[in-house]
């Protein structure tokens, strides 16, 4: 009797998806809704103890994907083996890491530093901890939870790379303290994962499906390169006096690689970034651009679907221009990352974007100066109607591409 009730309520449940779908209804919607009538009858599966679990071989072509596949792809995960339910990654359940993957993607996962004080990743096994010194308070404890940010996305690109999965594991909106001088700010737990790209555990492809990809004012960005991931993290810095100078199609690809979109999914939805997101949110922070006397903000979804595009939100006055000119005289263009709502979750998500911008310039090899912010750069850039900036990284726009204004006719 028991099991004719749970096929009679999950048949129910499933046809009254069909039913609301008719009166169009969100595909992802119905979707989210199926999977929730489901696992109200499913038990779940537990996962078989690490002793019965063989060790994992890493793909050796991890090595050298590229920066911009391993921004493109996923490896957030989950164990219900399906990338539409939940996470787009999938643990696998008979497959773990050995401790010396564990330790390489620690140790690969190295970041550019801008302060002195502690930021760091702890181990214990696989579950790793970010943790930053606990003292600081104002605007030096915001550039450590950036710089926090900056190692979370640190492991997670190399994880993408690796072809491992990981997935978050919340300790509040700012973290928590763990001692008197320690501040854990996420936990994280890497497994073995399964492909999930066709196949593979990388794409080069953009959105596609039930929302694909809408052309922007923006060159559409390159998915895949020449420098791989793992040794660019290796040789970052937070300057390169020695690039190139930035055209159109650079600019694009950088501000895609702060916060573009991605094809994969998250809990349904094609709401896929080169960033993680806190339980998909996607207005914690943002992007803007600033050149020739203009201010952009960065546009990933328009038209109920993903693009790629620069915004114009107005004219700045040539005297602030000039100003910002003045304290970054190598460079006329500038990206800035600003914070929508104020929580340590928004100065990480500002760190995930800020080390995906030097990944990227690094790969093109631009000429870049990434600063965390000062209150007199702050001020600057609050009168240009900035109103929470956090970071900001200059580049060299090259003189035959300035003129050219981005949301504007040509």
């Amino acid at each position: 009797m028991r099991l004719f009730r749970r096929a009679f309520l999950i048949t129910a449940g499933v046809l009254g998806v069909g039913f609301m779908a008719i009166f169009f209804i969100e595909p992802w919607f119905i979707r989210k809704i199926y999977y929730r009538i489901k696992d109200r009858f499913e038990k779940p599966r537990k996962l078989s103890p690490d002793s019965e679990r063989a060790e994992i071989v890493l793909p050796p072509e991890g090595e050298t994907v590229s920066v911009e596949m391993a921004l493109n792809s996923r490896c957030n995960s989950d164990y219900d083996e399906n990338p539409k339910r939940f996470h787009w990654g999938m643990f696998d359940r008979n497959r773990k890491l050995s401790d010396a993957q564990i330790e390489k993607i620690i140790r690969l996962a190295k970041i550019p530093r801008f302060t002195d004080r502690k930021v760091e990743i702890q181990s214990e096994r696989n579950m790793l901890t970010s943790a930053i010194d606990n003292r600081p308070s104002g605007l030096p404890r915001d550039w450590i939870m950036v710089e926090s940010g900056m190692q979370q996305q640190a492991v997670g690109l190399v994880c993408a790379a690796l072809g491992v999965g990981m997935v978050f594991r919340n300790l509040g909106k700012d973290g928590t303290a763990i001692s008197d001088t320690e501040h854990a700010t996420v936990k994280f737990k890497l497994d073995a994962m399964k492909p999930t790209y066709d196949g593979s555990f990388w794409s080069s492809s953009p959105p596609a499906g039930i929302k694909p990809w809408s052309e922007g004012n923006l060159p559409d960005p390159v998915r895949d390169g020449h420098k791989p991931l793992i040794s660019a993290l290796e040789n970052l810095k937070i300057e390169n006096n020695n690039g190139r100078k930035a055209t159109d199609p650079s600019i694009s690809q950088l501000v895609w690689a702060a916060r573009g979109r991605a094809p994969h999914l998250y809990k349904s939805k094609p709401w896929g970034m080169t960033i993680p997101t806190a339980q998909g949110k996607q207005n914690t922070s943002c992007v803007y651009f600033i050149s020739e006397n203009t201010l952009y903000r960065y546009v990933n979804w328009d038209k109920n679907g993903p693009t790629h595009s620069l915004e114009v939100l107005g004219d700045i006055d040539t005297d602030l221009e000039n100003q910002l000119l003045q304290l970054f005289p190598s460079f006329n263009c500038f990206f800035v990352i600003g914070i929508i709502e104020t929580s340590g979750i928004a100065l990480w998500e500002v760190g995930y974007q800020l080390l995906n911008i030097l990944l990227q310039a690094h790969s093109l090899n631009v000429t870049y100066q990434a600063v965390l912010l000062s209150e007199t750069h702050k001020t600057i850039l609050r009168r240009m109607h900035i109103e929470h900036p956090v970071v900001l990284v200059a580049v060299n726009r090259g003189n035959e591409h300035l003129h050219n204004s981005f949301g504007r006719s040509l």
